[in-house]
Protein backbone atom coordinates (compact mmCIF):
# COMPACT_ATOMS: atom_id res chain seq x y z
CA UNK A 1 0.00 0.00 0.00
CA UNK A 2 1.13 3.10 -0.68
CA UNK A 3 2.13 6.06 2.10
CA UNK A 4 2.72 5.23 5.99
CA UNK A 5 0.53 3.12 7.38
CA UNK A 6 2.09 2.90 10.81
CA UNK A 7 -1.41 2.27 12.79
CA UNK A 8 -2.21 -0.45 10.51
CA UNK A 9 1.07 -2.12 11.02
CA UNK A 10 0.68 -1.62 15.34
CA UNK A 11 -2.69 -3.02 14.70
CA UNK A 12 -1.74 -6.36 12.50
CA UNK A 13 1.69 -7.45 14.16
CA UNK A 14 -0.19 -8.88 17.61
CA UNK A 15 -2.14 -11.19 14.78
CA UNK A 16 0.10 -11.43 11.96
CA UNK A 17 3.52 -11.84 13.69
CA UNK A 18 3.57 -12.74 17.29
CA UNK A 19 0.36 -15.02 17.04
CA UNK A 20 1.02 -15.67 13.17
CA UNK A 21 4.55 -16.74 13.34
CA UNK A 22 3.96 -19.40 15.86
CA UNK A 23 2.48 -22.11 13.98
CA UNK A 24 5.17 -23.38 11.79
CA UNK A 25 7.45 -23.94 14.91
CA UNK A 26 4.92 -25.52 16.66
CA UNK A 27 3.99 -27.94 13.75
CA UNK A 28 7.65 -28.80 13.82
CA UNK A 29 7.61 -29.26 17.55
CA UNK A 30 5.06 -31.73 17.22
CA UNK A 31 6.05 -33.49 14.61
CA UNK A 32 9.75 -34.06 15.85
CA UNK A 33 8.27 -35.10 19.35
CA UNK A 34 5.71 -38.12 17.32
CA UNK A 35 8.35 -38.78 14.51
CA UNK A 36 10.79 -39.96 17.81
CA UNK A 37 7.73 -41.41 19.84
CA UNK A 38 6.92 -43.58 17.09
CA UNK A 39 9.17 -47.17 17.38
CA UNK A 40 8.24 -48.28 14.00
CA UNK A 41 11.74 -48.77 11.82
CA UNK A 42 13.41 -45.85 9.84
CA UNK A 43 12.46 -47.07 6.57
CA UNK A 44 8.38 -47.73 7.75
CA UNK A 45 8.75 -43.81 9.25
CA UNK A 46 9.84 -42.50 6.00
CA UNK A 47 7.58 -44.50 3.73
CA UNK A 48 4.82 -43.09 6.33
CA UNK A 49 5.91 -39.53 5.39
CA UNK A 50 6.47 -39.67 1.59
CA UNK A 51 2.69 -40.10 1.57
CA UNK A 52 1.57 -37.72 4.19
CA UNK A 53 4.27 -35.06 2.74
CA UNK A 54 6.03 -35.72 -0.27
CA UNK A 55 2.79 -36.42 -2.43
CA UNK A 56 0.59 -33.79 -1.15
CA UNK A 57 4.01 -31.18 -1.29
CA UNK A 58 4.21 -32.32 -5.14
CA UNK A 59 0.40 -32.72 -6.03
CA UNK A 60 -0.64 -29.06 -4.35
CA UNK A 61 2.71 -26.91 -6.16
CA UNK A 62 1.53 -28.45 -9.38
CA UNK A 63 -1.83 -27.55 -8.80
CA UNK A 64 -1.13 -24.39 -8.11
CA UNK A 65 1.37 -24.28 -11.08
CA UNK A 66 -1.61 -25.11 -13.38
CA UNK A 67 -3.49 -22.18 -12.20
CA UNK A 68 -0.71 -20.02 -12.97
CA UNK A 69 -0.23 -21.57 -16.48
CA UNK A 70 -4.02 -21.56 -16.86
CA UNK A 71 -4.33 -18.07 -16.37
CA UNK A 72 -1.18 -17.39 -18.78
CA UNK A 73 -3.15 -19.21 -21.57
CA UNK A 74 -6.31 -16.94 -20.99
CA UNK A 75 -3.91 -13.96 -21.78
CA UNK A 76 -3.40 -13.07 -17.98
CA UNK A 77 0.15 -12.35 -17.58
CA UNK A 78 2.00 -14.57 -14.70
CA UNK A 79 5.36 -13.16 -13.53
CA UNK A 80 6.75 -15.62 -10.57
CA UNK A 81 10.16 -13.63 -9.28
CA UNK A 82 10.59 -10.64 -11.70
CA UNK A 83 10.42 -13.42 -14.37
CA UNK A 84 7.32 -14.34 -17.02
CA UNK A 85 6.25 -17.74 -16.74
CA UNK A 86 5.87 -17.09 -20.52
CA UNK A 87 9.78 -17.19 -20.57
CA UNK A 88 10.54 -20.32 -18.60
CA UNK A 89 12.40 -23.14 -19.50
CA UNK A 90 12.29 -27.09 -18.25
CA UNK A 91 14.05 -26.47 -15.43
CA UNK A 92 12.40 -23.35 -14.85
CA UNK A 93 9.12 -24.73 -14.17
CA UNK A 94 11.02 -28.16 -11.97
CA UNK A 95 12.50 -25.44 -9.97
CA UNK A 96 9.85 -23.88 -8.78
CA UNK A 97 8.93 -27.62 -7.10
CA UNK A 98 11.95 -26.33 -5.00
CA UNK A 99 12.33 -22.63 -4.92
CA UNK A 100 10.59 -19.52 -6.99
CA UNK A 101 13.85 -18.80 -8.16
CA UNK A 102 15.86 -17.14 -5.20
CA UNK A 103 17.77 -18.97 -2.75
CA UNK A 104 17.65 -16.14 -0.56
CA UNK A 105 20.09 -17.35 1.88
CA UNK A 106 18.18 -20.39 2.89
CA UNK A 107 14.58 -18.75 3.11
CA UNK A 108 13.49 -19.94 -0.18
CA UNK A 109 10.25 -21.24 -0.76
CA UNK A 110 8.64 -23.31 -3.42
CA UNK A 111 5.91 -22.23 -5.81
CA UNK A 112 3.36 -22.54 -2.96
CA UNK A 113 5.04 -20.95 -0.40
CA UNK A 114 3.82 -22.44 3.02
CA UNK A 115 4.98 -25.31 1.43
CA UNK A 116 8.36 -24.72 2.73
CA UNK A 117 7.60 -26.05 5.88
CA UNK A 118 6.43 -29.54 3.74
CA UNK A 119 9.70 -30.06 1.81
CA UNK A 120 12.00 -29.02 5.28
CA UNK A 121 9.70 -30.88 7.29
CA UNK A 122 10.74 -34.03 5.10
CA UNK A 123 13.88 -33.47 4.47
CA UNK A 124 14.44 -33.62 8.30
CA UNK A 125 13.21 -36.41 8.58
CA UNK A 126 15.43 -37.91 6.28
CA UNK A 127 18.37 -36.81 7.81
CA UNK A 128 16.81 -38.02 11.46
CA UNK A 129 19.37 -40.66 12.26
CA UNK A 130 21.66 -37.63 12.47
CA UNK A 131 19.55 -35.70 14.74
CA UNK A 132 18.79 -38.31 16.96
CA UNK A 133 22.95 -38.54 17.74
CA UNK A 134 23.25 -35.33 18.27
CA UNK A 135 20.17 -34.75 20.51
CA UNK A 136 20.75 -38.00 22.59
CA UNK A 137 24.41 -37.04 22.93
CA UNK A 138 25.10 -33.75 23.04
CA UNK A 139 21.45 -33.00 24.62
CA UNK A 140 20.85 -29.13 26.05
CA UNK A 141 24.56 -28.32 24.14
CA UNK A 142 23.15 -29.19 20.49
CA UNK A 143 19.90 -27.67 21.44
CA UNK A 144 21.41 -24.37 22.77
CA UNK A 145 24.07 -23.93 19.46
CA UNK A 146 20.85 -24.58 17.04
CA UNK A 147 18.88 -22.12 19.31
CA UNK A 148 21.81 -19.60 19.02
CA UNK A 149 22.17 -19.99 15.55
CA UNK A 150 18.33 -19.22 14.99
CA UNK A 151 18.30 -16.46 17.18
CA UNK A 152 21.29 -14.40 15.74
CA UNK A 153 20.49 -15.09 11.95
CA UNK A 154 18.40 -12.21 10.38
CA UNK A 155 15.31 -12.29 8.43
CA UNK A 156 13.32 -15.87 8.11
CA UNK A 157 16.56 -18.08 8.93
CA UNK A 158 13.83 -21.14 7.80
CA UNK A 159 16.90 -23.68 7.88
CA UNK A 160 18.00 -23.36 11.31
CA UNK A 161 14.64 -22.32 12.12
CA UNK A 162 13.36 -26.13 11.17
CA UNK A 163 16.03 -27.63 12.74
CA UNK A 164 15.77 -26.59 15.87
CA UNK A 165 11.68 -26.96 16.78
CA UNK A 166 12.59 -30.30 15.11
CA UNK A 167 15.10 -31.24 17.00
CA UNK A 168 13.54 -29.37 20.41
CA UNK A 169 10.49 -32.03 20.21
CA UNK A 170 12.83 -34.98 19.41
CA UNK A 171 14.33 -34.23 22.71
CA UNK A 172 11.56 -35.00 24.75
CA UNK A 173 10.64 -38.00 22.84
CA UNK A 174 14.67 -39.62 22.99
CA UNK A 175 15.08 -38.93 26.44
CA UNK A 176 11.15 -39.82 27.56
CA UNK A 177 9.74 -36.70 28.51
CA UNK A 178 5.78 -35.92 28.19
CA UNK A 179 6.01 -32.29 27.19
CA UNK A 180 2.23 -32.11 28.08
CA UNK A 181 2.79 -32.83 31.30
CA UNK A 182 5.75 -30.87 31.83
CA UNK A 183 3.84 -27.67 30.73
CA UNK A 184 1.40 -28.51 32.90
CA UNK A 185 3.74 -28.84 36.25
CA UNK A 186 4.99 -25.77 35.40
CA UNK A 187 1.30 -24.23 33.98
CA UNK A 188 1.96 -21.11 35.54
CA UNK A 189 5.69 -20.52 35.30
CA UNK A 190 5.59 -20.70 31.54
CA UNK A 191 1.80 -18.92 30.87
CA UNK A 192 3.78 -15.92 33.10
CA UNK A 193 6.82 -16.14 30.84
CA UNK A 194 4.34 -16.38 27.55
CA UNK A 195 2.53 -13.59 28.67
CA UNK A 196 5.48 -11.75 29.27
CA UNK A 197 7.25 -11.84 26.39
CA UNK A 198 3.89 -11.38 24.49
CA UNK A 199 3.75 -7.84 25.70
CA UNK A 200 7.81 -7.13 25.06
CA UNK A 201 7.36 -8.64 21.40
CA UNK A 202 4.10 -6.42 20.69
CA UNK A 203 5.72 -3.35 22.64
CA UNK A 204 9.07 -3.16 21.50
CA UNK A 205 8.13 -3.46 17.72
CA UNK A 206 4.87 -1.53 17.95
CA UNK A 207 6.27 1.29 20.19
CA UNK A 208 10.21 1.36 21.28
CA UNK A 209 12.07 -0.32 18.84
CA UNK A 210 15.20 -1.42 19.88
CA UNK A 211 18.23 -3.81 18.24
CA UNK A 212 17.23 -6.89 20.05
CA UNK A 213 13.75 -6.85 18.65
CA UNK A 214 14.31 -10.17 16.65
CA UNK A 215 15.86 -11.61 19.58
CA UNK A 216 12.63 -10.97 21.77
CA UNK A 217 10.35 -11.74 19.41
CA UNK A 218 11.81 -15.36 18.61
CA UNK A 219 11.70 -15.72 22.17
CA UNK A 220 8.37 -14.72 22.54
CA UNK A 221 7.77 -17.77 19.90
CA UNK A 222 9.22 -20.65 21.85
CA UNK A 223 7.32 -19.19 24.70
CA UNK A 224 3.58 -19.71 22.92
CA UNK A 225 4.22 -23.47 22.35
CA UNK A 226 3.67 -24.55 25.79
CA UNK A 227 0.76 -21.90 25.61
CA UNK A 228 -0.79 -23.27 22.75
CA UNK A 229 -0.20 -27.07 24.41
CA UNK A 230 -2.16 -25.93 27.69
CA UNK A 231 -5.25 -24.07 25.51
CA UNK A 232 -5.60 -27.28 23.75
CA UNK A 233 -5.44 -28.95 26.86
CA UNK A 234 -7.79 -27.15 28.59
CA UNK A 235 -10.51 -27.31 25.62
CA UNK A 236 -10.06 -30.97 25.11
CA UNK A 237 -10.56 -31.98 28.40
CA UNK A 238 -14.03 -30.25 28.22
CA UNK A 239 -14.52 -31.65 24.74
CA UNK A 240 -15.00 -28.23 23.20
CA UNK A 241 -13.08 -29.47 20.21
CA UNK A 242 -14.62 -29.69 16.78
CA UNK A 243 -14.11 -32.63 14.40
CA UNK A 244 -14.18 -30.02 11.61
CA UNK A 245 -11.15 -28.07 12.13
CA UNK A 246 -9.27 -31.00 13.02
CA UNK A 247 -10.02 -33.05 10.06
CA UNK A 248 -10.01 -29.94 8.11
CA UNK A 249 -6.59 -28.59 9.31
CA UNK A 250 -3.46 -29.89 6.77
CA UNK A 251 -6.26 -29.04 3.34
CA UNK A 252 -6.91 -25.14 5.34
CA UNK A 253 -2.56 -25.09 5.48
CA UNK A 254 -2.80 -26.19 1.90
CA UNK A 255 -5.18 -23.88 0.12
CA UNK A 256 -5.61 -20.84 2.12
CA UNK A 257 -2.25 -18.94 0.75
CA UNK A 258 -3.39 -18.61 -2.74
CA UNK A 259 -7.14 -17.26 -1.18
CA UNK A 260 -5.43 -14.79 0.93
CA UNK A 261 -3.27 -13.43 -1.54
CA UNK A 262 -5.93 -12.83 -4.13
CA UNK A 263 -8.10 -11.26 -1.50
CA UNK A 264 -5.89 -8.99 -0.12
CA UNK A 265 -4.97 -7.83 -4.03
CA UNK A 266 -8.08 -6.94 -4.17
CA UNK A 267 -8.18 -5.00 -0.97
CA UNK A 268 -5.22 -3.03 -1.91
CA UNK A 269 -5.69 -2.72 -5.74
CA UNK A 270 -10.03 -0.96 -4.36
CA UNK A 271 -9.09 0.60 -1.15
CA UNK A 272 -5.41 2.13 -1.92
CA UNK A 273 -6.34 5.48 -0.22
CA UNK A 274 -8.67 4.00 2.33
CA UNK A 275 -7.61 5.00 6.38
CA UNK A 276 -5.21 2.82 8.49
CA UNK A 277 -9.38 1.78 10.25
CA UNK A 278 -10.66 0.73 7.07
CA UNK A 279 -7.27 -1.43 6.18
CA UNK A 280 -6.94 -3.24 9.60
CA UNK A 281 -10.95 -3.85 8.96
CA UNK A 282 -10.41 -5.55 5.59
CA UNK A 283 -7.32 -7.40 6.97
CA UNK A 284 -9.43 -8.99 9.82
CA UNK A 285 -11.83 -9.75 7.33
CA UNK A 286 -9.92 -11.41 4.41
CA UNK A 287 -8.44 -13.64 7.71
CA UNK A 288 -11.68 -14.84 8.34
CA UNK A 289 -13.01 -14.70 4.54
CA UNK A 290 -9.90 -16.59 3.42
CA UNK A 291 -10.50 -19.27 6.65
CA UNK A 292 -14.51 -19.83 5.96
CA UNK A 293 -13.45 -20.52 2.00
CA UNK A 294 -10.90 -22.82 3.12
CA UNK A 295 -13.22 -24.73 5.00
CA UNK A 296 -16.12 -24.79 2.31
CA UNK A 297 -13.01 -25.74 -0.30
CA UNK A 298 -12.67 -28.99 2.16
CA UNK A 299 -16.53 -29.72 3.28
CA UNK A 300 -17.02 -29.67 -1.09
CA UNK A 301 -14.13 -32.38 -1.27
CA UNK A 302 -15.21 -34.39 1.55
CA UNK A 303 -18.72 -34.45 -0.03
CA UNK A 304 -17.99 -34.80 -3.57
CA UNK A 305 -14.27 -36.07 -4.00
CA UNK A 306 -13.36 -37.88 -0.81
CA UNK A 307 -10.89 -39.98 -2.42
CA UNK A 308 -8.54 -36.62 -3.88
CA UNK A 309 -9.23 -35.04 -0.70
CA UNK A 310 -7.75 -38.54 1.23
CA UNK A 311 -4.95 -37.90 -1.49
CA UNK A 312 -3.72 -34.20 -1.37
CA UNK A 313 -4.27 -34.02 2.61
CA UNK A 314 -1.86 -37.08 2.75
CA UNK A 315 -4.31 -39.99 4.11
CA UNK A 316 -5.52 -37.60 7.05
Amino acid sequence: MPGNHESYFKAVYPFALWLGETGVPGFLFISGYLFFLSQKSYADKIKSRFYSLCIPYLLWNGLLLSAYIIALLAGFPQDINGKSIADYHVLDYLRLFWDRGSFDDGNFVPLLCPFWYIRNLFLLCLVSPAICVFVKYLREVFLLAVGLWWMLTPHNAFISQSILFFSLGAYFSIHHVQPLQLFVDYKKSFIAFCLLFGVADIVLHTLFPVHINLQVHRLALILNIPALFLLADFYSARKKTLPLLTNAAFIVFSIHYPIIVVLRKICVSSFASAPDVIQIILYAGCVILATLLSLLFYVSLDKCAPRLKRILSGNR
